[in-house]
């Protein structure tokens, strides 16, 4: 007898009859029958694991040895998208695409499925791995996992390398009879859907009842026209496909054949998009699984091209998001502060509410006019979500409070200075240079890890030292006898000598990072590294420029612009900033360098532009890592904008985390940076 051949006409059994099973619902044999093939492979891959298919239905049940999951470089772009959270937004999106294609193009919309993201790679007709998004450059190997999903074709009519994207979920009923026998219980389906992937052990994973939709395939010796050609082609292979399908264009002939492809699409003209977007918002919960919005997309593959991406999300498609998590509460009071260049930030005090997985006390009010907008008070009870699910808001005012009826009004005077706030745009500034909060608050800033790295000089010992009168600006940190803090709690003789060698420690920090350190608006490391990179090594250098009184002499600097060269000019011509320069020299810090810009490797980061946020591990100072992304042709700015397309990032990053989530930015690890450095 020929095993190995009788071994794969079972297995191919096998995976015909889990396909008629778990994805058609149309069983052709009995339980009994099924069990009687599934036994006979087991017995012969005991007996010949030499022939053991690495994708045999017989690993459906799993291993119980222990897996990793170790990261691979993904094969296909996997890109986030961009989000709307209004119809009328989505409307207008969609006449601006199609008025660029120059042609009645056609849009389906698919439900964004709320569950794992997973890319499937076959090659020669099987599944040769499975990998999670990852950064969307590497992704987790999570193979072992995925094989036991039923759903999952191991096997396919299709012998050139194939991509698949889709979602794995479970569905609400399936995760409320798993969760009841669970000990410890999930939040919700797409946790247990997630965490179920990463199982050390994928017995435990084939246990759970995972199912998967796919919605993108990427086959490489193939050219499909058509994104529903691709999904068809797709379900002719033994893939799941959403039949929930939308398709809009003012193309008759292309809607009826949308409807020939698909008899239960829903086919429309552009005119009906928010209709059908409001329709499926109210009768989501109707579904047996969760969706958290839906996906829109150009259908034609050629105008996808001319659309192209950006470093984050394609510009041919757009996800639609349901209105963001909220919870309701009280806005107990509102907080003004004033930062070290003088913008006031009002932040509202939230009667404690848990929201998304955290509990929010606080949450920012931008300016006068947002408050206003809202006709915010306090004792309002008010709507909050997190914008992109990350930055807590107030959204809306439920109900006016008792107490105080009237809207909120910035005060007129700077609760720390009394000085006459002045607003300038949308914001209001304190422009009191001695307003003790703004002092304060720059001596934080000059003593941070990211600037001077004075590490024992931390924020309360700063805000003790400046209560005390002993340190009111930067020189007083240089001058200060540190032998006083010997009478105050907590500052014993070890602490103490921590302090006096972080603060000589201190003064072998390069220019770059004195200038960035000084806190002047504008002039933070992107742009001190920038003028530096440019011939300005010292600061004589600077403040000889800055006398000529011409800001285009800076403005031309790649990375600075008008804005800032103006900014430079008149910081390097004030009395008091002079003063505070000469002092430091004085006192031994370092205002000139020998450094030479270091010479470019290669090109691998050329056009990308990069903020760097957190501390990092092995770049210390993180003017180090920059370096190493302008060696490879990059950019590296203070801030993150819209132009900004990769976020370097750190421990305890900071608020520019949120930004870049928000605006889709492509965030990379300290980890993934070296592996892009060792590969480019």
């Amino acid at each position: 007898m020929d095993y190995k051949k009788r071994m794969e006409e079972i297995a191919a059994e096998l995976l015909k009859h889990q396909h008629l099973y778990y994805v058609q619902a149309r069983p052709e044999i009995s339980d009994k029958a099924y069990d009687r093939l599934f036994d006979e492979l087991a017995n012969l891959e005991k007996r010949f694991p030499q022939y053991a298919s690495i994708n045999s239905p017989i690993r459906r049940v799993g291993s119980d040895l222990d897996n990793t999951f170790p990261e691979k470089t993904h094969g296909v772009p996997v890109l986030s998208l961009d989000k709307l959270y209004h119809p009328e937004e989505l409307g207008q999106w969609l006449l601006k695409t199609a008025a660029a294609a120059a042609s009645n193009i056609g849009f389906t919309i698919e439900e964004k499925i709320d569950g794992a993201s997973i890319v499937l790679y076959y090659d020669r007709g099987e599944l040769q791995y499975a990998l999670t998004r990852g950064n969307g450059l590497l992704g987790n190997d999570v193979s072992a996992n995925v094989r036991t999903i039923s759903q999952v074709p191991l096997r396919i009519a299709e012998s050139s390398p194939l991509a698949v994207r889709g979602e794995i979920y479970i569905t609400r009923p399936d995760f409320e009879c798993f969760n009841s026998g669970m000990a410890e219980k999930y939040a919700n389906p797409r946790n247990l859907a997630a965490g179920s992937l990463r199982n050390l052990k994928s017995a435990l994973t084939a246990k759970v009842p995972l199912n998967i939709f796919v919605y993108e395939g990427f086959f490489q010796n193939e050219s499909i026209p058509d994104h529903l050609d691709i999904l068809q082609r797709l379900a002719q292979l033994g893939f799941r496909v959403n039949p929930r399908l939308g398709f809009f264009s003012d193309d008759d002939a292309k809607r009826l054949q949308a409807r020939r492809m698909f008899p239960a699409i829903t086919a429309a003209p552009l005119a009906s998009v928010q209709e059908y977007l409001r329709r499926q918002a109210a009768t989501r919960r109707e579904l047996p699984y969760d969706i958290d919005g839906l996906v829109v997309k150009v259908v034609e593959m050629n105008i996808r091209q001319e659309l192209g991406t950006t470093a984050h999300h394609p510009r041919w498609a757009m996800a639609y998001k349901f209105d963001s998590p909220q919870g309701r509460t009280i806005l107990l009071d509102i907080q003004v502060q004033i930062g070290r260049n003088g913008r006031v930030t009002p932040v509202a005090l939230l009667k404690p509410v848990a929201l998304s997985g955290s509990t929010v006390t606080r949450a920012t009010l931008h300016n006068q006019d947002y408050i206003n907008m809202l006709e915010l008070g306090i004792g309002d009870e008010v709507s909050i979500s997190k914008r992109g699910d990350v930055i807590p808001a107030v959204d809306d005012v439920l109900e006016k409070g008792d107490s105080h009826p009237s809207i909120y009004k910035i005060p007129e005077y700077c609760p720390f200075c009394s000085t006459p706030l002045v607003k300038e745009g949308a914001h209001h500034f304190c422009k009191n240079d001695t307003c003790p909060e703004r002092r304060r608050r720059g001596l934080n800033y000059f003593c941070a890890k990211e600037q001077m790295d004075i590490e024992a000089l931390g924020e309360k010992t700063i805000a003790l030292l400046f209560a005390k009168g002993w340190v009111q600006s930067i020189p007083d940190i240089y001058s200060f006898d540190y032998a006083m803090l010997a009478g105050e709690e907590g500052f014993k003789e070890k602490k103490i000598a921590r302090i006096r060698a972080g603060v000589a420690s201190s003064k072998t920090r390069p220019f770059a990072r004195v200038l960035a350190a000084l806190g002047l608006d504008g002039v933070a490391s992107a742009a001190a590294n920038a003028l530096i990179a440019h011939g300005f090594d010292s600061m004589d250098k600077i403040i000889a420029a800055a006398k000529k009184n011409d800001w285009e002499i800076f403005a031309a600097i790649e990375g600075i612009g008008e804005t800032t060269g103006r900014l430079l000019v008149g910081h390097f011509s004030k009395p008091e900033n002079l003063q505070l320069i000469s002092s430091l020299k004085e006192m031994g810090l370092k205002f000139a360098t020998e450094e030479k810009a270091a010479p470019r490797i290669n090109n691998a980061f050329a056009g990308q532009i990069w903020v760097i946020t957190g501390s990092l591990a092995k770049f210390i100072p993180r003017s180090l890592a920059a370096a190493e992304i302008e060696k490879r042709g990059g950019r590296v700015l203070e801030n993150v904008s819209t132009r900004t397309t990769h976020l370097l990032r750190g421990a305890n990053p900071g608020s520019k985390l949120a930004r870049a989530e928000k605006n889709h930015v492509k965030i990379i690890s300290e980890n993934d940076f070296l592996r892009l450095l060792r590969k480019k």
